[in-house]
């Protein structure tokens, strides 16, 4: 295991091809920056190029050393650990995929208890503080910004007409509420990478996954599966952080400089967002307008009355009781915390 950290650290710095430090000018900072999968719109559209202009923007300051996971060779399960020993300055992390190391930080995005985009960013703003304050304690990060891909929609190979269809099937998941939400309507939650899932669904290891309507698109999914199901189960929240031991080294000025350009970054990326599972949705069914992604053929199943009731009951009996369970071991206040901040913002309590 030493051997392999040891390894990774290796290959990420030759990746970068850090120059020496008597060749950098002194007031210069080199930023090692992880990105997302290339395989998201939100990255290569948004993420890349603000990462890539930062550096001159910054008047000099900054010297941004930008890599995407596929780049690197990450999977994104890792993630904490690698912030904690500062392999990176800066990394998109998705919250999905590490609510394993830490289950609060899932309290952002639990399934079904934002039902819309809008009441997502409510939580999001009423949980940042808290959530940054666990990030720094456990993790020795610091939080730079939140934002979410999108509605989180299932997808099929097979036809379905709602709820009463998942059982028997294996649907990717990326995080233990949502494997907990296919379980409770008799499906199997296959816990898998993001790139790992067109294979996957081509081949029939999955009958279908989760992702947003348009990062399964530009994943082209739509090649490999007929039936969309517009229910999200959320929102797939990113946070972008830094190691605070890096982040505390920085002048003031530089940190204040980054903070305001990392909110900027935020606001667009939450814009992104909101727009994403239409315009997702419409590429795949081949409806227009169609700005961000390719036409296909898929077609679209209407989420009933019913089974949003089904939903909610699935919160009450599951969703939330397993979570709180999960998080209360790690943070006896888990709790209480959350329901002051992501339950009074969303509406939503425990019974």
């Amino acid at each position: 295991m030493r051997e392999s950290k040891k390894w990774l650290a290796a290959a990420v710095m030759f990746m970068f091809c850090f120059a020496s430090g008597s060749a950098m000018a002194a007031d210069k900072v080199t930023v090692r920056v992880l990105g997302g999968f290339t395989q998201q719109i939100q990255s290569t559209l948004i993420e890349a190029p603000f990462f890539k202009k930062l550096g001159q923007e910054s008047g000099g300051r900054l010297d941004i050393q930008f890599r995407t996971m596929d780049e690197v060779g990450q999977k994104g399960f890792q993630a904490m650990r690698q912030l904690r020993t500062g392999v990176f300055d800066i990394m998109e992390i998705q919250l999905g995929y590490v609510s394993g190391d830490e289950p609060f930080f899932q309290g952002v995005d639990l399934v079904g208890v934002s039902p819309d985009i809008q009441t997502a960013k409510k939580v999001m703003e009423a949980y940042r503080e808290a959530f940054d304050k666990k990030l720094q304690e456990k993790f020795e990060g610091k939080l730079l910004c939140l934002w979410p891909y999108g509605d989180q929609i299932f997808w099929f190979k097979d036809k379905i007409s709602g709820l009463s269809d998942f059982k028997g099937k294996k649907i990717r998941v990326f995080s233990r509420p949502m494997s907990d939400f296919v379980q409770y309507f008799g499906g199997t939650g296959v816990s898998m990478a993001f790139p790992e899932v067109y294979t996957s669904l081509q081949r029939g290891v999955i009958d279908g996954g989760v992702t947003g309507a348009l990062a399964g698109n530009t994943a082209a999914w739509y090649e490999v599966s007929s039936y969309i199901y517009p229910m999200p189960v959320g929102y797939s929240m990113q946070a972008h952080v830094a190691n605070l031991k890096f982040w505390n080294g920085l002048p003031a000025d530089t940190r204040d400089f980054l903070t305001k350009k990392m909110k900027e970054l935020e606001d667009e990326l939450w814009a992104a967002g909101a727009q994403a599972t239409g315009d997702g949705i419409n590429c795949n069914t081949g409806k227009d307008p169609c700005k961000h992604g390719k036409k296909g053929k898929m077609t679209l199943v209407p989420v009933s009355a019913e089974d949003k009731d089904k939903m909610k009951k699935a919160v009450e009996e599951v969703i939330l009781p397993q979570w709180a369970k999960d998080c209360n071991k790690t943070f006896g206040q888990c709790t209480d915390v959350w329901t002051g901040l992501a339950g009074k913002a969303a509406g939503v309590r425990f019974k």
